[in-house]
């Protein structure tokens, strides 16, 4: 591995609610030129009057791949969560797991209520079967952009509850 990348420091800013917007922002971007790309693509195939179950396939897998995307999503956004709670609350300090950092962070600012811990650790959870032991592919974890936004708004809920202590 190269040298700069064991030693590197990204958090010029620091993190904030907007990295989660950002993230959304560009799986939406991702998401919406790819199904262009692919109408486009089904167009140019109907033209040359290629069989539709062709097509049909072409649509299945762009499908399956958005899937994915909005697998990167949630797991971009626990981390996103793990480094402003880090920033936030322990920067001195290097924890393991989002259940530790949640409970450091429940003790000191006595901000995150029972119900969202609970489904904090829920989506860890979820986020550790995609990190640990991933889909294979074309068989991806169904997440859609419902739950996505699900998860964000309570990543934002509870970063909103904590910053302004």
């Amino acid at each position: 591995m190269r040298e700069e990348l064991k030693n590197t420091d990204w958090h010029t800013y620091g993190l904030s609610i907007s990295d989660y917007d950002y993230t959304k922002r560009l799986i939406n971007e991702l998401i919406d030129d790819r199904n262009k790309q692919i109408k486009i693509k089904g167009k140019e195939l109907e033209a040359q009057k290629i069989d539709s179950e062709v097509i049909s396939d072409l649509n299945y897998y762009a499908y399956i791949d958005n899937l994915f995307i909005w697998h990167f999503g949630i797991w971009r956004l626990q981390g996103i969560f793990e480094g402003i709670l880090k920033q936030e609350y322990f920067p001195e300090k290097n924890m393991l797991g989002l259940k530790s950092k949640l409970d450091y962070t429940r003790k000191v600012s006595k901000k995150i209520n029972q119900e969202d811990y609970n489904e904090l650790l829920e989506w860890g959870k979820l986020r550790n079967a995609l990190s640990h032991f991933p889909p294979e592919q074309y068989r991806p974890s169904l997440i859609q952009e419902s739950d996505f936004n699900e998860y964000l708004e309570l990543l934002k809920k509870v970063t909103t509850e904590l910053i302004d202590e």
